[in-house]
């Protein structure tokens, strides 16, 4: 009998242990938020997305490395990149140092920088994260872990958590990069969304996953402490803009949500400098392409808009103090989206119909979320 109840006890205690590490389990996956910041998942795109993964999953991973050109430091981790708009002087038997010609790319200067191999992994690691979403297909998952620990956790190619040698002007400032070149980390946004996706996956182990925290955090160091983050954190047109999808973006994702709220707070005095009662956005239009930056910078505050709402910050519905707001500054855009060719100010690229359409819909997206 004794031997029976012994045999019931441990069975029953067992049983008990089981369900509760069950639920615990089950509570921790609750608690793990996978939810991107500002991607939007769609079944209907499963196709697409998954076409574009099959053949990620052939693809070489590259690096800042396999850049043959160094950056200007010397390090082959560094980042570097060349400013858009800036030219050989031809009144220099030199070229140097390059001047500035705004809406004029020079491509070929642009191409020899790392912006190119930035942009490649971000929407590689981004694909391949949300074709794993779709289909829980675990080659989507790796694949995107390979990409990030290259990029992040191996020492032997990952990236120096910094942008200063980004948008370089050859031939000032000892070559070295400027605050405007913050403005190449933007898609930092877009990675933090992938990362967020991936957890519950078996992309990252969770030491990569802590070295990957680690460098963000570095990163973020550099973002609000260095004198080119501090530039580009002042800037008042769409680059300061731009630097508040990453800031707000990574410190939510460093778990500092009060440091995130605190950044899009700031953003009201940000509105009333950019935005006019009547929509107008004057330190986009003095640009050589005044449409263009206007539009970039709407769609850049849309999306610090969609970042700081779930923080108690809505500046969608926010008016200043002027009369400026992100729906009028959207409402006077539409105005020229059927037809370009209305625009009377400084437009050098040409522009098509339906311009403004995927900014239409980020914004009846964010309408939805906060109404």
């Amino acid at each position: 009998m004794r031997s029976k109840l012994s045999l019931f006890i441990t069975l029953t205690t067992s049983v008990l242990m089981t369900l509760q590490l069950i639920t615990a389990c089950a509570t921790r996956a609750s608690t793990l938020d996978s939810t991107p910041y500002l991607l939007v998942v769609k079944a209907d795109d499963t196709t697409s997305i998954t076409t574009q993964a099959d053949k990620l999953l052939k693809s070489p991973i590259v690096t800042l490395l396999n850049n043959k050109a160094p950056a200007p430091s010397g390090n082959p981790h560094d980042y570097f990149s060349f400013a858009r708009y800036w030219w050989p002087d031809t009144s220099s038997t030199s070229g140097l140092p390059f001047v500035r010609h705004d809406g004029h790319v020079n491509q070929s200067q642009v191409e020899q920088g790392d912006n190119v191999f930035l942009g490649r992994m971000i929407k590689n690691v981004q694909t391949l994260s949300v074709a794993w979403s779709l289909t829980h297909n675990t080659a989507y998952a790796a694949r995107a872990g390979d990409w990030l620990r290259a990029w992040f956790v191996d020492p032997k190619t990952n990236m120096t958590p910094n942008l200063e040698y980004s948008q370089v002007h050859l031939g000032r400032n000892n070559n070295h990069g400027n605050n405007a070149g913050v403005l190449d980390g933007r898609g930092f946004s877009n990675l933090i969304d992938a990362l967020r996706i991936l957890r519950g996956s078996e992309a990252l182990s969770s030491e990569d996953d802590k070295v990957i925290n680690a460098w963000f955090k570095s990163y973020y160091a550099w973002l609000m402490t260095s004198p080119l983050g501090i530039g580009e954190h002042n800037a008042t047109n769409n680059h300061g803009s731009w630097f508040l999808v990453q800031a707000i973006s990574i410190a939510r994702y460093l778990g500092d949500n009060q440091g995130a709220r605190a950044l899009a707070l700031e953003d009201k005095k940000r509105i009333e400098n950019q935005i006019e009662p009547d929509g107008k956005q004057p330190l986009e239009l003095e640009r050589t392409d005044g449409l263009s930056y206007s539009i970039f910078n709407l769609e850049a505050q849309l999306y610090v808009a969609q970042l700081s709402k779930p923080l108690g910050v809505d500046l969608w519905h926010y008016t200043s103090p002027r009369g400026g707001s992100l729906s009028k500054a959207l409402e006077f855009l539409k105005l020229y989206n059927g037809d370009p060719s209305k625009w009377s100010t400084n437009q050098l690229k040409k522009m098509h119909a339906g311009f403004l359409n995927e900014v239409l819909s980020q914004a009846a997206l964010l309408n939805k979320n906060t109404t």
